[in-house]
């Protein structure tokens, strides 16, 4: 086989390195693998590499990018022993041949019950790496299809001759007992949980691993923790709980769910099962897995988006060239306050972890120029009086005085920058326009969250009082990337100019601007 091409390496100290590669053939055959850790455990201790047997998704749940962008065909045998060479040949002060616990689990982009080239891996993989710590796994959604079942009856086997005596761990993502609420996660037919649990029975022998069951649990849901008795039997199944990290797809979808501390009902519906005899596992994630993008299917889905929507962004949401003096101008940061930056809070946004960075680096820009930077903070002193239709709309507001009203440390604002709202924009009632225009500001860049609410009436209203505006795109973020790419869309249709950080910065730096 030719070699994989690596188009992408992504860094997460600590935590994983990503690839996204692409294999020789005709078609779309990009995948992505994951050289990780368990959070908490060395790397010399447990290695996990993580690697896709399918080109896309053939299922395409509610919450995962790896079938975002479609189904592009099985991967062979050897293309996914490929990826554990690639993974291995750049840990070289690592030894799979003495390493404790050397996992790799069948579970990135793709269903591997669809593809029986993954029993031909499994069975050559002992061959090839004929160690102790050896140790696959594999994730299913249990589809109910002949193929899948032909797999999973297979499976047994292989797993009985190669991998007997705790060797090989088996997850089936549940997600859900409900039908109903199942099936609105993994939108193919799948087994029933009384299939699952029949099949644990032939599945599991003395000795072996017990079967994962998996939440990934949307807000608001809990488990059923007297029918999960009521199935499973706790000797042969365990219960793994998670949140939903905010994929594109669990975005556009409404699925996302980040917590780091059991919510409440979740840790009574998981002590409900450690008393029923089940060992349930609670796996938060971690905020470093969240701001890198780490879920599955991300990197792959993430490069194809924006390859089309760069083409697409450059053409129709630039908006007009005018004029922009940079000597005239301030940088105006939306609400990029504890609120929405904190994983902590009720709001968090983690979307906007990458825009923080970008407008991190306006502002130092800004103030190396000499220019103002102004930072925002929507914060109520008393809702009831101040709140005004927010209250009505809005489950949440933040409160003046209490940590989340503070700006993003990142920003280091300085005394006289923060500016406190009521309102989406940053002109109602702040006296922002008066300041602005004493400090000699017309123009403005503009960056913040949130794109389509805050950072849209901001500019909307700016251009009403005659205030030139330019629009950070990059440093800019809403809870989807579609709600994000129309709110500035609509901004370059009639209000401001939209560009990304780099090239504002380029014209920042002009001797205009030092002047």
């Amino acid at each position: 086989m030719k070699e994989m091409k690596i188009l992408e390496k992504r860094e997460v100290p600590g935590l994983a390195r990503l690839y996204l590669a692409e294999l020789p053939g005709e078609g779309l055959r990009q995948i992505e693998f994951v050289d990780t850790v368990e959070p908490g455990v060395a790397k010399e201790e447990k290695w996990v590499l993580m690697i896709s047997t399918q080109f896309g998704c053939a299922v395409g749940c509610s919450m995962c990018d790896a079938g975002a962008m479609g189904f592009y065909g099985n991967l062979t045998a050897e293309e996914m022993l490929a990826q554990v060479r690639k993974i291995v040949a750049d840990n070289p002060a690592l030894d799979p041949r003495s390493h404790p616990k050397f996992k790799i689990h069948f579970a990135r982009m793709g269903e591997p019950a669809l593809n029986p080239a993954v029993l031909e891996a499994l069975e050559r993989l002992p061959a090839e790496f004929p160690f102790p710590g050896l140790m696959p796994s594999i994730s299913t959604v249990a589809p109910k299809t002949q193929e899948a079942e032909a797999f999973l009856d297979r499976l047994i086997e292989v797993k009985d001759s190669h991998y007997a005596g705790g060797r090989f761990q088996l997850q089936f993502s549940l997600h859900a007992t409900d039908p109903a609420r199942r099936k609105k996660i993994v939108p193919v037919p799948v087994w029933s949980p009384e299939e699952i649990a029949a099949y644990g029975v032939r599945f599991v022998r003395p000795g072996d691993r017990k079967i994962t069951l998996n939440f990934a649990l949307p807000e608001g849901e809990r488990l059923n923790a007297a029918e999960l008795r009521r199935v499973f039997d706790p000797a042969l199944f365990l219960i793994k709980v998670t949140p939903i990290n905010p994929t594109y797809t669990a975005d556009k979808n409404g699925s996302s769910y980040v917590w780091n501390n059991p919510p409440a009902g979740l840790a009574e519906d998981s002590a409900a099962l450690e008393s029923a005899g089940f060992k349930v596992i609670i796996s938060p994630s971690a905020p470093e897995e969240i701001d890198a993008e780490t879920s599955c299917g991300q990197l792959w889905a993430s490069r194809l988006k924006k390859r089309a929507a760069a083409a697409t962004a450059r053409k129709s949401q630039r908006g007009r060239d005018l004029p922009f003096d940079t000597a005239r101008s301030a940088l105006l940061v939306v609400d990029m306050q504890e609120f929405f930056l904190n994983p902590a809070s009720p709001a968090y946004m983690p979307q906007a972890r990458p825009a923080l960075a970008k407008a991190v680096e306006l502002a130092s820009a800004f103030r190396e120029a000499g220019r103002p930077v102004f930072c925002t903070s929507h914060a109520h002193q008393d809702p009831a009086s101040d709140g005004g239709l927010m209250t009505l709309w809005w489950k949440q507001v933040c409160l003046a005085g209490t940590p989340w009203a503070k700006v993003s440390p990142e920003l280091a604002p300085r005394e006289g920058e923060v500016v406190r709202k009521c309102g989406y924009s940053a002109f109602a009632g702040t006296g922002l326009a008066e300041r602005l225009r004493a400090l000699g500001v017309d123009s403005l860049v503009v960056a913040g969250i949130k794109t389509n609410l805050c950072l849209e009436s901001t500019v909307r209203a700016a251009f009403d009082l005659g205030f030139k505006c330019i629009v950070a795109e990059d440093a800019a973020a809403a809870r989807s990337p579609e709600i994000h790419a129309a709110a500035l869309g609509s901004l370059a249709a009639g209000f401001a100019m939209v560009r990304d950080t780099a090239e504002i910065l380029s014209g920042l730096r002009l001797p205009a601007a030092v002047k």
